[in-house]
């Protein structure tokens, strides 16, 4: 099924160029990546935000005619909708990308439903009217965890119909690809043999993983548990408390267990547990169908299934051959379709300090960072926001709130946790001399009770729409969620002062507003850039340039130019980019 799956990359990769022109860059690695950028402008329509959106008017006007009935009759109680508001409100995830809405949402509850729903999604038809050369049938499949997402994953972006794109495009593909000649025992002659076909792409469906709510018991000392794809974070750890262990990984949202590992999730605990990559242990996922149904067998119980594989151990070590669940950590839906995960857990701390700290340069601050990194200081958390932040969060609370308010320069916010009161105590105390005798930091402060600590982190909870509500905060054609870009880079270490100091720059010397911060201890670090209806053309294209700056100085400094969000729609050139030159 190789030449099939190239032909369909292939249109998809030309299809996002379309939307994302890349442009011409000339970068001097040899400074690291803080070198200039040479840029052809962009078309403007690329640049005018709410992007080209379609309608869901149509609902399900894509799809073979047949394609639901046939799961019906299949599976009675699979439910199906073809609601407008389902259909929107899985047609998009919390980001400036347009809405772009499923032909139908289906919700499965069990492995055998998804296996014939994917069946289904690649057949071939004889149509009446059609030439002899047979259509093979696609339709698209978004899994669906919470909607959390911030690069255009939930997005399908198919056109409305098939006056849209070039459906007439004949392609030759292996005979073996059919199923009924690969059930014939396939000889060396048929595998050899081509068959001409036309690739007809017929709507997309949205898989609403939220059935699979399973959650398995813990047993004492394992440090694991296995849960369903569509369990949240938050569900998850609220089953837990009973037992005094946590899943630790915090992306910020309420995002499913399904589909943090899909995306390579993190957040702001990574700095001491690390990423989605290093605490799934094992994980089962439905694979695409192996085989083209023919057009003689609509019976989906006849067919032969897309397989399920269940990949990994429940131990802390393995190396047993490939390590498969990573191939699908960060997969972003593309290799199968999870229906569960098996992930690490760990002790409540019983002891836990936060802190703060202020710099007069963001420079400054990084450098800080990375100083208390490489002493091996053990730290939980460790936030950096640049005076930018600071200021949209004084603007954002009432007076009486804060008193007095935040210094408006780059502040540092640290926690640090253990079981034992004299270590966490000693960490801080190694940290704020870091931070105050070597990089001359003030108003360093520290808090252990609950309710303090999370005063004192305030600015960094409340960053995201206290950046958004700092340029109008939707009101009169203000900026809103549905407007607002926030980008993801991740850096080494030995870089990131340097970059999130220029990345800061570039945000001044355009005239751009934005807000900086980072997981600092790890080199990710992010811009909120907020966007008015007002906004000119020339602004516009300011913040694309950031943040294509910051890309290609993340990129030329051995980074990444996405840390923990996903790829999706991100920097669609940039992704161009690596699979010309890398690949």
């Amino acid at each position: 099924m190789r030449r099939l799956q190239q032909t369909i990359t292939s249109s998809t990769l030309k299809r996002r160029s379309s939307l994302c022109p890349p442009t011409v860059r000339v970068v001097d690695t040899a400074t690291a990546g803080l070198s200039s950028v040479v840029e052809q402008p962009r078309p403007q329509q690329y640049l005018i935000l709410p992007h080209r959106r379609y309608s869901s008017t149509a609902a399900a006007s894509r799809l073979p005619n047949d394609f639901l009935s046939i799961l019906k009759s299949k599976h009675p109680d699979l439910k199906i909708s073809l609601n407008k508001y389902d259909l929107d409100s899985h047609g998009h995830g919390e980001s400036h990308h347009p809405l772009s809405p499923p032909d139908a949402v289906l919700y499965p509850s069990s492995v055998e439903e998804i296996q014939d729903i994917l069946r289904l999604c690649c057949r071939e038809v004889y149509r009446e009217g059609d030439s002899d050369i047979p259509n093979v049938e696609i339709v698209s499949v978004i899994p669906y965890g919470a909607g959390t997402s911030l690069e255009g994953h939930l997005n399908f972006l198919l056109p409305q119909d098939d006056s849209d794109v070039n459906n007439n495009d004949i392609i030759e593909i292996p005979s073996s690809l059919f199923e009924s000649n690969s059930s014939s025992g396939g000889s060396q002659l048929l595998k050899n043999e081509k068959k001409k076909v036309r690739i007809k792409r017929k709507g997309g469906i949205s898989l609403d993983m939220c059935n699979f709510q399973s959650i398995g018991e813990v047993t004492p000392g394992d440090g694991f548990v296995k849960v369903g794809a569509g369990v949240t974070r938050n569900s998850l750890n609220g089953a837990l408390r009973h037992t005094g262990m946590q899943f630790m990984i915090d992306p910020g949202a309420d995002a499913t267990l399904g589909g943090m590992t899909a995306c390579g999730a993190s957040g702001t605990a990574a700095v001491k547990y690390l990423t989605m990559r290093e605490n799934v242990l094992s994980l089962t996922a439905v694979l695409p169908p192996r085989t083209i149904s023919t057009a003689a067998n609509d019976d989906t119980a006849s067919r032969s299934k897309p397989m399920v594989v269940t990949c990994g151990s429940n131990s802390f070590k393995n190396s047993a051959g490939y390590n498969l669940p990573a191939l699908f950590i960060g997969s972003e839906g593309t290799l199968g379709i999870i229906t569960d995960v098996t992930v690490k857990i760990y002790p409540i701390p019983s002891n836990v300090i936060a802190a703060s700290c202020a710099f007069d340069d963001l420079h400054t601050a990084a450098e800080a960072v990375t100083t208390i990194r490489m002493l091996g200081i053990p730290i939980s958390r460790i936030e950096l926001l640049d005076e930018i932040s600071i200021r949209a969060f004084n603007q954002s609370v009432k007076k009486d709130e804060l008193k007095p308010m935040m210094e408006e320069k780059a502040t540092l916010f640290l926690e640090f946790s253990g079981h034992s009161e004299s270590s966490v105590k000693a960490d801080l105390s190694a940290a704020q001399a870091i931070c105050v005798d070597d990089f001359q930091g003030s108003n360093f402060e520290a808090a252990t009770d609950e309710t303090t600590r999370s005063k004192l982190w305030a600015a960094r909870h409340k960053l995201y729409y206290s950046s958004i509500a700092l340029r109008g905060g939707g009101d009169n054609g203000g900026a809103t969620s549905q407007s607002t870009i926030v980008t993801d880079v991740c850096v080494p270490l030995s870089k990131f002062a340097d970059i999130i100091s220029a990345t800061a720059k570039d945000l001044r010397d355009m005239n751009v507003f934005g807000t900086c911060f980072g997981h600092a201890g790890d080199g990710n670090f992010h811009c909120i850039l907020p966007l008015r209806q007002d906004d000119t053309y020339e602004y516009k294209e300011n913040v694309f340039k950031v943040i294509d700056f910051m890309t290609e100085r993340a990129l030329s400094a051995g980074g990444t130019c996405t840390g923990e969000h996903g790829v999706g729609k991100k920097c669609s050139n940039v992704s161009l980019h690596l699979l010309q030159c890398n690949i």
